[in-house]
């Protein structure tokens, strides 16, 4: 059972050697690496041609497409992709030597219905300082990560992007990736909510690396954490407005509804109290709901 990984990279080059050498230090060994770098202007070239030439199992793309963006630039890597198997990694975070391992386990006990259909699988992770002394245990709470909890998804961020695992399904399903996408674990999240199985490893295989130059983090004040709420609220609702009307042949009845909720209860023309009260609908904590009613 073959693995394939995606490594997107820019200006990486003082973290860049850790993560590759955890993912070469894995006890799982039929793994290939495959890195496109999204134009940096540090040693990263340097650094992966160097890993390129040690192992015939990384292969790092050559293009003239510049800088993409993180989203663009791991849709770039799933077209050059032909695993049945296919998982993400950041280039700055460190792989437990027992990560892959451990997936492949999980999809092993996995029946035939289940694997042809979308798959995503992710795990937890521990929240580490950038010398990766450990911070937190623990990046998602079980309670919350936990499967078939709902229509919770909505509002819930729970797929780490550096923990992602999907099937060849999964990729098909998803691209071309849908104009809308800023964040690719966020994408997936929803497709497999949507139209497949997800399944949560709740031990932490990542050492997720907090530091000046991160995309999203874990730690933050309480006002940073609203501002991004926010930002990933407008993000959401154009992408999920998008994957209805890209996917609205295949889309379940119920999967419809609860869409057409969700646009009802994020339309910020509309009266607060009006959406506070039809956010019950979602199977969410009555603070959440206050949240939603409080930042508008």
């Amino acid at each position: 059972m073959k693995v394939e990984i995606l490594m997107a990279t820019y200006n990486g080059e003082k973290y860049l050697r850790e993560q590759i050498d955890s993912i070469l230090k894995q006890t799982f060994k039929d793994w290939k690496l495959i890195i496109r770098d999204d134009g940096s202007k540090d040693k990263t070239i340097e650094i992966l041609n160097e890993y390129e030439k040690k192992d015939k199992r990384i292969k790092v793309l050559q293009d003239n497409k510049g800088n993409l963006g993180v989203a663009k630039n791991f849709e770039e890597l799933l077209k050059n992709s032909s695993g049945e198997y296919v998982m993400f990694s950041d280039q700055d975070d460190y792989w437990m030597k027992n990560k892959i391992e451990k997936y492949i386990k999980v999809l092993e006990k996995l029946d035939k219905e289940n694997l042809k259909n979308p798959l995503l699988i992710h795990s937890n992770s521990y929240v580490c300082d950038k010398n990766l002394n450990i911070l937190k245990k623990e990046f998602i709470n079980f309670k919350i990560a936990k499967e078939n909890n709902g229509n919770s998804y909505f509002f819930c961020y729970i797929v780490q992007g550096a923990t992602l695992l999907v099937n060849r399904r999964m990729v098909e399903l998803a691209l071309p990736f849908l104009k809308s996408v800023k964040l690719h674990d966020r994408y997936f999240h929803l497709l497999s909510e949507f139209f497949g199985k997800r399944i949560f490893i709740d031990e932490s295989l990542t050492k997720y690396r907090q530091h000046g130059g991160n995309e999203i983090g874990a730690k933050g004040s309480i006002v940073n954490k609203i501002l991004k709420k926010r930002y990933f609220d407008k993000n959401d609702r154009e992408l999920i407005i998008e994957i209805s009307k890209k996917y609205d042949k295949i889309l379940k009845k119920s999967n419809l509804k609860d869409i057409e909720k969700y646009i009802e209860v994020t339309d910020r023309s509309k009266n607060r109290i009006k959406r506070f009260l039809l956010s019950k609908y979602f199977e969410m904590k009555l603070l959440k709901r206050l949240f939603l009613l409080i930042k508008g």
